[in-house]
């Protein structure tokens, strides 16, 4: 009779000594069913041969994507392994199932990657002649990025955003005469542009012939788009052509897109 193993399990009928005689059918049923399940079970069992991902298969990722500091059950994740029964190669594989599972749920909605900090920039100008006249601007000239991994800065007098968002941005400027007289440098403005829009401003007044320093901070919160110029401008009025030196700092941080 064929044998009935793997679709069923084959049912036995004990044999009773000097009772029941053994016929040559029933050893091969015996026979059948033996070989059926070798058959399914297939050679050495107990031994893992070892498997690695080929092809388009994203794996292993990249070294520094990922971070999984809680030990697998099975480490050598890849290399052959034999087992001492197949029990034992069956328990390893729960195991690394209960293990993938917790795993997956632990890290479901973490990234594998630390997500890229915001856009942002500290970029300075180091310094430029501002010829006399109220009203009459001149761009500060970039000259430094501090800190800058977006690539905000590309030299001259703007500066472009990479993200369109909400954006803080703070303005420091420096400005001071070389020459010293009667009415040197009384007004200094400063103006921050946005695209054609002037979106802050700020103006120093110091008494005639103190000579003081002027110092300005001006900030602005507002939305930039990406791929629209900023400038920051600046005039003053008083001082002899080409004796007023000034120099200027600016922090750009993105809040958020909306």
């Amino acid at each position: 009779m064929p044998a009935v193993y793997p679709l069923s399990v084959k049912s036995w009928t004990p044999k009773v000594d000097q009772v029941d005689t053994i016929w040559a059918a029933h050893v091969n049923d015996m026979q059948n069913e033996l070989g059926a399940i070798e058959k399914t079970v297939g050679t050495n069992p107990h031994v893992w041969g070892g498997w690695w991902p080929s092809g388009n298969t994203s794996w292993p990722p990249k070294t520094g994507t990922m971070t999984v500091k809680t030990v697998a059950p099975i480490s050598n994740f890849g290399a052959p392994k034999t087992y001492a029964s197949v029990a034992d190669r069956l328990k390893a594989m729960q195991q690394q199932q209960t293990w993938l599972t917790l795993m997956t749920a632990l890290l479901a909605g973490q990234s594998g990657q630390k997500p890229a900090p915001p856009p942002a920039a500290v970029i300075r100008a180091p310094g430029i002649k501002v010829p006399t006249g109220e009203g009459s601007w001149t761009a500060m000239k970039w000259g430094a990025a501090d800190y800058d991994p977006n690539k905000m800065y590309h030299g001259g007098a703007s500066i472009y955003p990479t993200q369109t968002g909400f954006w803080d941005v703070t303005v420091n400027i420096w400005a001071d005469s070389t020459t010293r007289r009667p009415n040197d440098l009384h007004f200094f403005h400063v103006r921050l542009m946005r695209g054609n829009d002037e979106v802050a401003g700020q103006d120093s007044m110091v008494e005639t012939q103190t000579w003081i320093r002027h110092r300005i901070n001006m900030a602005w919160q507002g939305r930039w788009n990406a791929g629209v110029p900023m400038q920051v401008q600046v005039s003053q009025h008083g001082a002899v052509d080409n004796t007023v030196d000034a120099n200027c700092s600016i922090s750009l941080s993105f809040v958020r897109s909306t």
